[in-house]
């Protein structure tokens, strides 16, 4: 198997590692599959179930309790590099 390597700053390094927790993969996983997503268009497109990733929302939770999670999740992640926040997903 290839390896691929990337250099990035700490900062990167914790935001990536955030949202591969949040999407419950490691996270040379979710790079390999946001790559293929990206290098083949897929996002929205019939998306093959191998390539799938996104933040991991527990089930039978309203839409509002969603939407919260989701947005903590999100700006948890922004605040990691100085972002501004999001009031609304």
């Amino acid at each position: 198997m290839a390896t691929i390597s990337a250099n990035v700053n700490k900062k990167e390094f914790e935001v990536i590692r955030e949202f591969a927790n949040a999407c419950g993969e490691t996270t040379s996983n979710l790079i390999r599959k946001i790559m293929i997503r990206e290098a083949i268009w897929l996002n929205g497109f019939g998306d093959p179930k191998e390539y799938e990733c996104g933040f991991l929302i527990p089930d039978n939770i309203s839409g509002k309790e969603e939407d919260e999670i989701f947005k903590n999740t999100l700006n948890k992640i922004r605040r990691i590099l100085g972002i501004e926040e999001v009031d609304e997903v």
